[in-house]
């Protein structure tokens, strides 16, 4: 077989595009033509071809499966070990003893790991040992299936230099490799998001229509309320875009207000605050339909002086994932100049 016939048999193989393996094929070749300088350009060819297929065979063994579907939602990516050696550290210092008698940091003073398990009963093989540097995770949710199965909701968490990626293609159509876990999927070393404009899926505000809810800006409260000790809650919304703020916050957001259908027969209903990350792109006006998919939160209100009450403030929205729905789209102008709105009184 040629080059080529390697390529598409590699990519039927492994269920991914063979634009992907034309890609990696690349790399590998241009690895070859600097580190074997005295081989033959056909030499080099078939040493990368051979490396490409020793790299697909440990995928192969690995227990990964392919998937293709959507990411509908991504979160902020979060250091967790921040907190645990702010905590451990403030011990130490009120109260060393008790901090070394429970293994929360040693004789020095730094950070020990103190999960004797994983959440799937696995022990830690860290426990006790020195806090790494950094630990960084984000949660992701979408809908995919594996070539013969049908679609279903998901949730997966990353660790690591993929936690740290911020161009995470939601709302994309991508295949990817994943270890299947039912509603969890588990990342592995083969996990990696690669758009596919070729895979055929459905339209997809009817495909999120099958498996979430839509809730109503009013019923939010009631929502927040009853799973709110749940870090992870995730709730979609669809909504009419009345005010986009595109000069970013303090915390380096976007902030988009949404209205109900019902702000036509009442212009006082309640909207919804949306805090949009640098990470997702904004590429429509005021006016427009969106669906948001996001994390609730509430702060508290504030007197006619400012100042912070104990009355429960507005519910709003940490946005992970955003649709604009095509049919009611519209654009920004091609140069617009953020500005600044006035205050929205807000937390």
């Amino acid at each position: 077989m040629n080059k080529d016939e390697y390529l598409n048999k590699f990519a039927e193989k492994l269920s991914i595009t063979i634009e992907e393996v034309e890609s990696e094929f690349r790399e590998l070749y241009a690895d070859e033509v600097m580190i074997h300088t005295d081989l033959s350009e056909e030499q080099q060819e078939q040493r990368a071809l051979q490396r490409l297929a020793l790299l697909y065979k440990k995928q192969l063994r690995s227990p990964a499966v392919g998937f293709e579907g959507i990411i509908i939602a991504a979160s902020d990516c979060v250091d967790i070990t921040l907190r645990q050696k702010r905590e451990a550290t403030e011990l130490f210092k009120t109260d060393p003893q008790t901090a070394i008698n429970e293994g929360i940091t040693d004789e020095d003073g730094v950070p020990l790991d103190t999960r004797k398990e994983w959440g799937d009963g696995r022990a830690n093989p860290q426990y006790g040992k020195p806090l790494p540097e950094t630990n960084f995770l984000r949660n992701i949710w979408g809908i995919a299936k594996t070539k013969e199965g049908q679609p279903r909701f998901f949730n997966m968490v990353l660790s690591g230099k993929l936690a740290e990626n911020e161009d995470i293609p939601v709302f994309k159509p991508v295949r990817f490799m994943a270890i299947d876990r039912g509603e969890k999927l588990n990342p592995s070393t083969f996990t990696k998001f690669v758009i596919d404009e070729k895979l055929e899926i459905p339209e997809y505000n009817g495909v999120l229509n099958q498996f979430m809810r839509y809730y109503p800006i009013e019923e939010l409260e009631d929502y927040h309320n009853n799973v709110k000790d749940d870090f992870n809650r995730l709730v979609a919304v669809e909504g009419d875009v009345s005010m986009l703020n595109l000069t970013p916050t303090a915390f380096d957001s976007r902030v988009m207000v949404l209205e109900d259908a019902q702000s036509l027969e009442d212009l006082d209903a309640k909207n919804l605050t949306c805090w949009i990350p640098n990470r997702i792109n904004i590429d429509f006006a005021e006016g427009s339909k969106v669906i948001v998919i996001g994390r609730t939160a509430q702060g508290k209100k504030r007197d006619e002086q400012g100042n912070i009450t104990e009355e429960p403030g507005d519910i709003t929205l940490n946005c992970y994932g955003l649709y604009v729905l095509p049919e009611y789209k519209i654009s920004l102008p091609d140069e617009i100049q953020p500005i600044i709105e006035e205050s929205l009184d807000i937390e």
